[in-house]
């Protein structure tokens, strides 16, 4: 079977799979270097479902890949199972315990973290050097952690490999700039200037950030970002932000047309319950009004955007000209109120490589 099959024979995502096969939990009977096809056979199904048990009793994949090896004996087998139940024991005590502070009113304090903000928008020094694309390697507590290669639970900089681009005369991009030794990074809460310092190891340039990042506001700590440089490229914002498809033809939507208030904010759509809507929240995507034939008004801010040459909407897509996206919508019926949600693809979506956020509307009376 190929990896894709044996995905749905054993339940489990083809990225589960492709980690087992690194880790050396499961590996595919075959590999073919040339496609880069992974093969498994039937007999394995069971070996993943045993391994899906052990996961679900809250082994860890080390112990999982030491029983599964089959090199234990009875004893040692039974020895593991025994020390995985004391745990288990140990962790039902302590839900005990955990019940009776919660039932007493002993709750977890809340924390008020200080935001920064330093003045990011300094006059421009040009450093050639650090002209071009970078991937973040990773953040550390100290210069010597990362000579030992001891990386932070929290090595990537979200989900995935992050890159930044550094763009001539420090150009703006998503939060970040930068001019001669300095990282400039506005996330719209907090605004730092991050200072920088290269490094020429191996013919490979290598850039050591003293990153304030959450440790700072806690603290006053920095901790150590480290940057391998890929290319020299001069890129421009443009060039590197991600395009959607926006020359869709107009298909008429009777529903939508009308004005529409934002109401709330969600990562994703399932997590809205109108019970949960805010009387004090305060949207930057204010309203939208959906025209006849394809025109809308939207109003960001204290920004109004309309005109054709700025922004259309088609059924199912508010396409955005002004920055190449196509923000799909969808209307939902909810305990008789229409909610309209809108993808919302801000600088996360287009140059951070996130999915998308949502706004949620509500219709505003005629």
């Amino acid at each position: 079977m190929k990896i894709g099959e044996f995905a749905k024979a054993c339940n489990v995502p083809v990225s589960v799979l492709r980690y087992y096969d690194s880790y050396g939990l499961l590996k595919p009977v075959y590999h073919d270097c040339f496609t880069g096809y992974r093969y498994y056979s039937q007999s394995q199904v069971a070996v993943c479902e045993r391994i899906n048990e052990l996961k679900a009793a809250e082994f860890s994949l080390a112990q999982i890949k030491k029983i599964m090896a089959g090199n234990l004996s009875e004893a040692e087998i039974s020895l593991v199972f025994d020390e995985k139940k004391e745990q288990l024991r140990q962790v039902l005590d302590k839900l005990d315990v955990l019940r009776e502070k919660i039932s007493g009113g002993t709750f977890m304090e809340t924390i008020n973290l200080e935001l920064m903000h330093e003045d990011v928008h300094l006059p421009f020094e040009n450093d050639d050097k650090v002209i071009g694309k970078w991937e973040i390697l990773g953040e550390y507590n100290s210069r010597k952690e990362y000579e030992l290669d001891k990386k932070l639970p929290e090595i990537r900089i979200g989900s995935k490999k992050r890159e930044i681009y550094f763009l001539p005369q420090g150009e703006w991009y998503w939060c970040y700039s930068w001019t001669k030794g300095k990282l400039l990074v506005d996330g719209g809460d907090c605004s730092y200037v991050n200072e920088y310092t290269i490094e020429k190891q191996a013919d490979e340039l290598f850039m050591f950030v003293n990153l304030k990042a959450y440790d700072y506001l806690q603290t006053g700590r920095t901790t150590l970002l480290v940057l391998h440089r890929l290319d020299n490229r001069h890129y421009r914002a443009a060039e590197i932000s991600r395009k959607d498809d926006i020359d869709k033809p107009f298909i008429k939507d009777d529903g939508i047309v009308g004005k529409w208030e934002a109401v709330s904010f969600v990562q994703h759509k399932e997590e809205f319950a109108p019970e949960a809507i805010r009387e004090n929240f305060v949207p930057y995507f204010k309203e939208i009004e959906f025209l006849p034939e394809g025109e809308c008004v939207s109003v960001y801010g204290e920004e109004i955007i309309s005109g054709r040459a700025k922004q259309e909407w088609t059924k199912g897509y508010l396409l955005r000209k002004w920055n190449s996206t196509a923000c799909a919508y969808e209307i939902k019926n909810i305990d008789g109120t229409e909610y309209l949600f809108m993808e919302w693809k801000s600088g996360d979506y287009r140059w951070g490589g996130y999915e998308t956020d949502y706004y949620v509307f509500q219709r505003q009376e005629k």
